[in-house]
């Protein structure tokens, strides 16, 4: 028995405890993603203890009460670990979600209404499982949680990059095999691995995103600029460039905090209007530049028009200049030109003031 237990947790636990000293020993997120995936780690470890347990006590005889706990706590647990990995993917939007958590309520109760009744599963004298009517709602459950992650990916395609979007269909995918290979055909300890090998992948793949991203505006940075450009030249429509007004008397008259949080409202500004193929990126201290990919020209023109209007609900303002690419055109001249719009539409606000 110990010898099938080890050889059946060994990689999941080796997995979890890896994590866990990653999580532990790197701060790089925000302290609600990190509380997640500590979260996570110490569910996974109560379904591999709780499913242990649970195997011990189904091969000794008078351990049936004990048996009971062991298999409600493993059926509470297994859903609930897709929904933390449903949060991870919200991140910023977890309160907005939280009513997602009434299906995992409702699926404790029934899995521990096994206690005083048998309309979850029961066992025989002789420590024989025996099905109740509602014993696949937890299976139920999940799969309902498998869809919602699809869902919640799909809908937040616009606001992540292809690569996450991909990464959470594939998570997906594990554990609806993995659900339905242990509710069907009884392989043990398949959502376990599932659970703790998706996270150890999600942890590492939001952990090299840390170095693509701008620290205070969590945008893109520059590398990442000419990196996608260079990578994507075929279907680049245009480049944008975008530079904050009067930052040095910002700095100036009221301190370098009042200039930073002029340069995260025009960040989230230009995020708030940003349509899907199109990407803001962070290229110096107050200058960003969009990459806009498959799009036509009137399009370009009016997402201009759109982060203007956008950026003129804050007390500051921007100047921005577009290129549109044609056959002929380099990177560099395309952005030679944006930058040159940019510093017209400056020249013209200028005077105009």
């Amino acid at each position: 028995m110990l010898h099938y237990l080890i050889q059946l947790n060994y990689a999941t636990i080796i997995l979890i405890l890896c994590l866990l000293i990653f999580i532990i020993t790197n701060d790089y997120f925000d302290k609600k993603v990190r509380l997640l995936f500590l979260l996570s780690c110490n569910m996974l470890l109560g379904l591999v203890l709780a499913d242990s347990v649970e195997y011990w006590t189904s091969q000794t005889p008078g351990r049936q009460v004990l048996r009971v706990w062991m298999s409600a706590i493993g059926y509470s647990l297994r859903p609930a670990i897709i929904f933390v990995v449903i949060l991870l993917l919200l991140r910023g939007k977890i309160r907005k979600r939280m009513w997602l958590s009434v299906p995992l309520i409702f699926n404790a109760l029934i899995a521990f209404s096994a206690l005083f009744t048998d309309i979850a599963f029961s066992y025989t004298p002789d420590n024989e499982f025996v099905r109740g009517p509602l014993w696949y709602f937890a299976f139920i459950t999940s799969g309902f949680y498998a869809v919602v992650l699809l869902i919640c990916t799909v809908g937040l395609y616009r606001s992540i990059h292809f690569s996450e979007t991909l990464i959470s269909i594939i998570v997906v995918c594990m554990f609806v095999i993995s659900t339905a290979m242990e509710s069907v055909w009884k392989y043990d300890g398949t959502i376990n691995a599932t659970g703790a090998v998706s996270l150890v992948f999600y942890y590492l793949y939001l952990n090299t995103q840390q170095f693509k991203r701008d620290p205070m505006t969590n945008t893109l940075n520059r590398r990442c600029f000419f990196l996608d450009a260079e990578k994507n030249m075929a279907g680049l429509s245009a480049v944008m460039s975008i530079d904050l007004n009067n930052l040095k008397q910002l700095n100036d008259g009221y301190g370098h905090a009042k200039g930073d949080e002029a340069i995260c409202a025009l960040s989230r500004s230009i995020e708030n209007v940003l349509p899907k193929n199109c990407f803001l990126y962070r290229t110096g201290g107050d200058e960003f530049m969009v990459l806009c990919f498959h799009k036509e020209e009137n399009i370009v023109r009016q997402l201009l028009l759109d982060m203007k209007a956008e950026f003129s609900k804050t007390p500051y303002s921007c100047a921005i200049g577009m290129a549109y690419k044609d056959s002929s055109m380099s990177f560099d001249s395309l952005c030679s030109r944006a930058d040159k719009e940019m510093y017209e539409d400056k020249f013209r606000m200028k005077n105009k003031g």
